[in-house]
């Protein structure tokens, strides 16, 4: 932009004949060679040998966007190549880019626009299909025993969340109540329980949650109601007063006293445990005894029945209480209302019913 290329001209002015010898004078006169080659053209590819399909690019590419030309090639054996017919630095998938890195930085080695990455994994989709003389795969992942067990349950909603970009997340059931990430998340990791939730040889897929949070409008979910997600909490032990925040019902962008919200503490004497508030006042939290350790998943799950609240950790009871049930319909995952701690970490398989199960259902959806 404008700005910074006025900042890079300064700089390298000041540098006279010598060499960048600093970061900022290398990217300044960074700024300048981009300047100068505004456009360029590059190749995409795609060959077939027999049954095998190669799809390269002359990036430096990511893992995700090999997989998203694996998954929607028409041929089932596919093969990535990058770095092929050229070298055009790294292509970060759109949403990389608000999480910065040197690979993200405008320079030679990451000069193309941010845009770039879905133009080039759409051209090459495009070359396979021809290559392959049919259409595009879909991407759906197999329902294995855990997913019928949601299925069966009934909800009102589910969102596997196992897409490869946002900002749609799909709702699994025939409501279609599909929720809308923000951004400040990135896509299709590791989730949980891949054999159950999938079935043999098939990786169950999951968000992280990096500041930006799923948002969804449940106007019709009652005052009996359950909540059903995975999570798995990347932040450090002790790093800040609550680890995050991972489910909330309130008006966006503030808290009120009709708001109900559930997380994981951080510090104090509750750290590591499970939180959950009603209204605005800290005061009011109740919290349950199990520590959940970092980087693993475990299955929680909010009953409301009327003016009580119980939530469950891995198919067991870890805190009740009495609480008036809120009654608005801004539903979030990942992050609180006021946007306050949101959650760093995953999320997976996130199912909203309109009633409150049972004890025994708890256990069936933590797979115990």
């Amino acid at each position: 932009d404008a700005q910074r290329l006025e900042w890079a001209q300064r700089v390298v002015a000041a540098m006279g004949n010598r060499l960048p010898v600093t970061q900022p004078e290398i990217y300044a006169r960074e700024q300048l060679f981009l300047h100068e080659r505004k456009e360029t053209e590059i190749v995409v590819q795609a060959l077939r040998l027999g049954d095998i399909a190669i799809a390269t690019t002359p990036c430096e590419t990511y893992a995700i966007t090999g997989l998203k030309l694996k998954a929607a090639s028409p041929l089932e054996r596919t093969m990535v190549i990058e770095l092929a017919n050229g070298g055009d630095g790294y292509i970060p998938p759109l949403e990389h880019h608000l999480f910065g890195g040197y690979n993200t930085w405008a320079a030679r080695s990451a000069g193309l626009e941010v845009s770039a990455e879905p133009r080039i994994t759409q051209a090459a989709i495009e070359l396979l299909e021809q290559v392959g003389g049919k259409p595009r795969r879909s991407w759906d992942l197999p329902a294995g025993p855990a997913a019928k067990v949601i299925l069966a349950a009934r909800p009102a909603a589910w969102w596997r969340l196992d897409e490869f970009t946002g900002p749609l997340a799909v709702d699994a059931t025939p409501a279609h109540r599909d929720a809308h990430y923000e951004p400040a998340v990135t896509f299709y990791l590791d989730g949980p329980r891949a054999e159950q939730f999938c079935g043999p040889g098939i990786v169950n897929r999951a968000p992280h949650f990096a500041g930006g949070r799923l948002r969804a409008r449940l106007p019709d979910l009652g005052p009996r109601h359950t909540v059903s997600l995975w999570i798995w909490n990347g932040m450090p032990d002790g790093a800040r007063a609550m680890a995050g925040w991972f489910y909330s019902r309130d008006h966006d962008h503030g808290l009120s006293g009709a708001g109900e919200h559930l997380g994981l503490a951080g510090q104090g004497p509750h750290a590591g445990r499970l939180v959950f508030q009603r209204g605005p006042a800290a005061e009011a939290r109740l919290a349950g005894r199990t520590v959940v350790p970092r980087w693993t998943w475990r299955h929680v799950a909010l009953v409301r029945d009327g003016g009580t609240v119980r939530v469950y950790l891995d198919g067991e009871l870890e805190l009740e209480g009495a609480a008036a049930p809120g009654t608005v319909a801004d539903t979030m995952f990942g992050g609180r209302s006021d946007n306050d701690s949101n959650w760093e970490g995953r999320l997976d398989e996130v199912a909203v019913f309109s009633r409150a199960l049972d004890a025994r259902e708890i256990r069936h959806l933590a797979l115990r």
